[in-house]
């Protein structure tokens, strides 16, 4: 049954994996985030992964930035690398998190 049929409010029904998938695109969001971050701390660092690139925050930026950082980083990360015993992730835990990853672009 492609394309799924759209909810009352006009958008597209979501799919198993809808959230999964947005977990993914936000996690990559907030990695150009952090990337930028680094970059204006001074601390740029193109090589390094994003584990790394957190503790450079931790070091140079607020721990309030740092800490949202690396907590939705790890809880997006849960999100869509799940295991076939595991339950996909709540459509609202994922909108949460991309609201975390959202607050920290106007940080």
């Amino acid at each position: 049954m492609w394309p799924p049929k759209p909810c009352a409010s006009g958008w597209p029904a979501c799919t198993a994996l809808s959230s999964r998938i947005a977990a993914f695109l936000a996690r990559q969001a907030l990695e150009q985030i952090i990337e930028q971050r680094c970059i204006d701390l001074g601390a740029s660092a193109p090589y390094a992964n994003a584990r790394s690139k957190l503790l450079a925050l931790r070091a140079l930026d607020s721990a309030k930035v740092a800490n949202s950082a690396a907590s939705a980083w790890s809880r997006l990360s849960s999100a869509y690398h799940i295991h076939a015993y595991e339950m996909q992730p709540s459509t609202a835990k994922v909108e949460h998190l991309c609201a975390v990853v959202a607050s920290l672009l106007q940080s």
